[in-house]
């Protein structure tokens, strides 16, 4: 199985693991692959230049700290490219967060189950782990 962190459980894995579900967690030891997009950085950096985290405290270097905890749980970075945006045209607009679509387009590209709490996944036929 290849393995796609949305937002929430890429930042449950670098600094809140009990958080990740035991089926999240069992899927993690027996995945082919893992990784997270690209744009769980951006949504990251936009959301704490609102609001930030009720749940979670983000150190100030956060850029850094996550793709080292990623790259230590051999979590890889899935860059955006033109084929992924290009999907984003053909999807249904189930809701509009621009974030969860990438993500949902590049984990249909990919053929990868999502890690996430977030039902809207379902909705694009994107296999999901709680």
């Amino acid at each position: 199985m290849n393995g796609m962190l949305d937002t929430n459980a890429l930042l449950w894995s670098a600094f809140l693991p009990n958080k990740l579900s035991r089926a999240a967690s069992e899927a993690f030891r027996t995945a082919e692959t893992l990784s997270f997009s690209i744009v769980s950085l951006w949504e990251i950096g936009l959301k704490l230049s609102r609001s930030g985290y009720r749940d979670i405290h983000l150190p100030d270097n956060w850029e850094t700290m996550i793709p080292e905890a990623c790259h230590e749980q051999n979590i890889q970075t899935l860059p955006i490219t033109p084929a992924d945006c290009r999907l984003i045209q053909d999807l249904p607009f189930h809701h509009r967060d621009p974030f969860d679509r990438m993500i949902a387009a590049q984990a249909l590209r990919n053929r990868a189950t999502i890690f996430s709490p977030d039902k809207i996944f379902d909705a694009y036929g994107v296999r999901r782990i709680r």
